[in-house]
């Protein structure tokens, strides 16, 4: 019975119609869709091909629901959220991709998404305003995550290649100028191929170091000397700390004492992402000098891939993707697939100490894989790949408000939906 109601719960959740979302504070959203698989694709290798479905930046208006331009944008879901970045005077978002497109029309792949997806190596320059693509560069082999500068003057893209973890775009008006490519001569921690190199990297508050993490088991602090004009120069890296956890999306703390970042719970076999125990978000502390060390740790639910920080920096959105990319006959077998998750955790600055505030709050949705803050913090954006049970149907953004102050905060779903192609993963409020 009690099943039965939840089910009935996430249903009505589900039927609520699309449009405006009241009490957002900011005029866009800008979405990222991968049209080339559907989300149980990491699973069966079925790719359930849409007709005429192309990758896509879309940009919404969250008052409206509307969407204000489509951009044709190569993109993929095939990596942690941080494909996408906004310049500071949102005019302009650049769009990194890893993985090529296979033929639109195959229904299978031979033997995983990951090893017959071919890599990739673009970043796409995209006007917001209209939608129109400016040009495409060359970065390196399969950039994984791209950040902006606290001045907005240069990017700065992970690359999965042990030859060149690192690389960095100069920016003058917001054009791309000749990559920088930087060879940390760091150690190898992986025992897979996709994993080489650098699987995401975020620059430090101050612009002056960046925060990597290695092969999705590792993390370390870069130190950057720069140039003239304020783009690095040089990078040397310091002191790896090897973990036994899987690595995710990072980000810095505001003050940058800390570098938080997600652990999936995975391992590098394909059965680790079913035998998953529940995630944590882990802060860390890089150092000029002296070993990195572990600060603090929150345990959350299943598969948080996604982190994001409100703008005053005390609160932590984490998307809990559970086990939605199981196909749906393992739904019996296995917990968390009929469902996913969003859980807060609160962080102090000074310390780095996490804390989980209350329980993970269930929704309705199929790999959500990122989340944005409003402006003053009090709603959270939330993009689904699809519905379940449907490998074919389309995906949304649901939106969630926080209730109560301090640690008595809450999230809690409005059952307000935007609705957007199958294959939203990534997702960037621009004002």
């Amino acid at each position: 019975m009690i099943l039965m109601l939840m089910s009935a719960v996430l249903a009505g959740a589900a039927a609520q119609p699309g449009g405006g979302v009241e009490g957002w504070d900011g005029a866009r959203l800008l979405a990222l869709i991968d049209a080339d698989m559907a989300a149980t694709a990491y699973a069966d290798g079925r790719l359930h091909p849409i007709a005429d479905a192309e990758d896509a930046a879309i940009v919404i208006n969250p008052g409206t629901g509307a969407r204000l331009a489509t951009a044709p944008v190569s993109n993929t879901v095939m990596g942690w959220p941080g494909s996408m970045v906004v310049s500071r005077d949102r005019r302009l978002a650049y769009v990194v991709s890893s993985r090529g497109p296979v033929d639109r029309g195959l229904e299978r792949v031979e033997r995983n998404v990951f090893e017959d997806f071919p890599d990739a190596r673009t970043l796409t320059v995209l006007e917001i305003e209209t939608g129109d693509v400016l040009g495409a560069l060359d970065v390196c082999n399969a950039p994984m995550s791209v950040d902006l500068a606290p001045g907005g003057d240069w990017l700065l893209i992970a690359c999965r290649d042990d030859d060149n973890e690192l690389t960095v775009v100069p920016l003058t008006d917001g054009d791309p100028g000749a990559p920088r490519p930087f060879d940390l001569d760091l150690p190898a921690f992986t025992t897979r191929a996709i994993d080489e190199g650098a699987t995401y990297a975020v620059a430090r508050p101050d612009g002056r170091a960046a925060g990597l993490v290695l092969s999705n088991r590792a993390v370390v602090r870069v130190d950057l000397e720069l140039g003239a004009d304020g783009v690095p120069v040089a990078a040397s890296p310091g002191e790896p700390l090897e973990t036994d956890r899987w690595l995710s999306v990072a980000r810095w703390t505001r003050s940058g004492s800390a570098l938080v970042v997600a652990d999936v719970g995975w391992g590098p076999r394909p059965i680790d992402a079913v035998l998953n125990r529940n995630g944590e978000i882990v802060s860390f502390a890089l150092p000029a000098t002296g070993a990195p060390k572990i600060l603090g740790a929150a345990t959350v639910s299943k598969s948080p891939e996604a982190i994001e920080f409100n703008r005053v920096g005390d609160l932590l959105a984490v998307v809990n993707m559970e086990r939605t990319y199981l196909p749906g006959g393992l739904t019996a077998i296995f917990r968390g697939r009929s469902a996913s998750s969003l859980s807060l955790v609160a962080i102090d600055d000074a310390t780095g100490d996490l804390r989980t505030l209350g329980k993970p709050v269930r929704f309705r949705g199929v790999l959500p894989e990122d989340a944005v803050f409003d402006a003053d913090g009090d709603r959270i954006a939330v993009v689904v790949y699809q519905d379940h049970g449907a490998p074919r149907s389309d995906g949304w953004i649901t939106f969630f408000r926080i209730d109560g102050t301090g640690d008595d905060r809450r999230a809690v779903e409005t059952g307000e939906r935007i609705a957007l192609p199958r294959g939203g993963h990534d997702l960037a409020a621009v004002d």
